[in-house]
């Protein structure tokens, strides 16, 4: 699907169920994302969980999931420049790392 298909597609999830259930999808899409990143986790550092491709294949999925959350949040708020503010938030970032690697 190509990125114009899928911003018709958000379009029309937002006239069947309005902005805010939009909203409120992704808040209950990033929680789901923590979940999955926990037992990960869990499952990595501890073996917790047994079942390697079903807990990677959740992991994935609420990726997915999120991304187009991200995707649909950046459409609803396409007036602001969030590229521009996700550009110097990478320059801070890698600032830090170098920090950290002249430091250790």
């Amino acid at each position: 699907m190509t990125y114009e298909e899928r911003l018709k597609v958000y379009d029309e999830a937002t006239k069947l169920w309005g902005v805010v259930a939009q909203y409120d999808q992704c808040v209950e899409e990033m929680a789901e994302l923590i979940v999955a990143i926990n037992k990960y986790k869990r499952k990595v550092l501890h073996g917790e969980y047994k079942d390697d491709k079903k807990i990677i294949d959740n992991l994935v999925e609420e990726i997915a999931d999120v991304s187009m959350c991200i995707e649909q949040m950046k459409y609803f708020f396409k007036d602001y420049d969030i590229d521009g503010i996700l550009d110097k938030k990478m320059e801070k970032f890698k600032a830090q790392i170098e920090d950290k690697k002249n430091n250790n």
